[in-house]
């Protein structure tokens, strides 16, 4: 069998992957242009993976895609065929809690304002901060990065709620919800972290509708997918002062335009999607990726198996 990878190949990975199947072929490749009968299995980013490019392996059985964002993917056309997909769900746990964290600390004690002053030389000890101590934090897509999120606020002794699809509890939390539970959430949340995957379901899911619900004044960070925010309607939230600041990791439309209104607001912080960089990003995915293979063809007992009907 030959297993194609659109990510650098190194030698000890070649061994690792013949170690655990030794009859495997892993074979690292430009792209997926080129038609291969033999070939079963797919490593990629998910960039490449078309169901245009699908058609150029008529065996193919497995798609390990190394990122956990699958919304991009020809979903409908892997079910038809019948073809597995498995993400790196989990690989993203300690670079993002790190990063949601960061961002809620910034965001609350104002420093993406107190930098900007430092660029100006200006001093102004009156900015307004606030203390993460005694806060209640909504979790809003209650996975492995959430939970990552709820150890690390507990530790700054805040209150952590979470939004799930199941109604089960996890000890990460004070107190679980489904989506029905999500309004009277918000009104009693002080920060509101979405962490939810893009489905036909979630986008556009936080309009002006979930914002007027949200406690007032107030902070709301999102490092999911932009699309699950109607941006239009979080500008005005922030104008009004209902949301009294936000941490934005991810956009609409990225890179995000000059023209975007986001760029200048005092009460918006803003990085370039990078909430899940990290120096250890291959090696971790690399794992997850292994241990499927040892599993290969129990597709159903791989880490991450995609249920392609619900997109997650």
């Amino acid at each position: 069998m030959k297993i194609l990878c659109s990510l650098p190949v190194q030698k000890e990975q070649r061994e690792q992957v013949r170690s655990i199947l030794s009859e495997a072929e892993f074979l690292g490749v430009k792209d997926f242009s080129q038609v291969d009968q033999d070939v079963e299995v797919l490593v990629s980013f998910g960039q490449e993976i078309t169901e245009e490019s699908m058609s150029n392996y008529p065996n193919l059985r497995w798609i390990q895609v190394m990122s956990a964002g699958i919304d991009h993917l020809p979903l409908k056309a892997m079910a038809r065929r019948g073809i597995a997909l498995t993400n790196a769900r989990g690989v993203h746990q300690i670079q993002m809690s790190e990063h949601i964290l960061w961002s809620i600390l910034t965001i609350m004690r104002q420093g993406q304002i107190t930098i900007r002053q430092q660029v100006r030389k200006v001093w102004d000890p009156e900015v307004r901060i606030e203390e993460l101590h005694g806060k209640t934090v909504c979790i809003v897509g209650a996975g492995s990065i959430g939970e990552a999120v709820a150890k690390k606020c507990r530790a700054f002794g805040m209150t952590v709620w979470g939004i799930t699809h199941s109604e089960k509890k996890h000890q990460a939390y004070d107190r679980m919800g489904t989506m029905n539970d999500l309004a009277a959430f918000l009104g009693s949340s002080d920060i509101v972290v979405v962490l939810l995957p893009l489905t036909d379901e979630t986008s556009g899911m936080f309009n002006k509708d979930l914002f007027s619900q949200m406690k007032a004044g107030s902070y709301f960070v999102n490092v999911a997918r932009g699309a699950v925010v109607n941006e239009p309607d979080l500008l005005v939230a922030l104008n009004t002062g209902k949301i009294r600041a936000a941490a934005l990791d991810v956009f609409m439309q990225e890179p995000l335009p000059e023209s975007s209104l986001f760029w200048e607001m005092d009460n918006v912080l803003l990085t370039p999607h990078i909430g899940g960089r990290t120096p250890y990003y291959m090696a971790r995915t690399f794992e997850i990726f292994t241990k499927n293979l040892r599993l290969y063809p129990n597709f159903t007992q791989m880490h991450n198996h995609i249920d392609l009907s619900k997109g997650y």
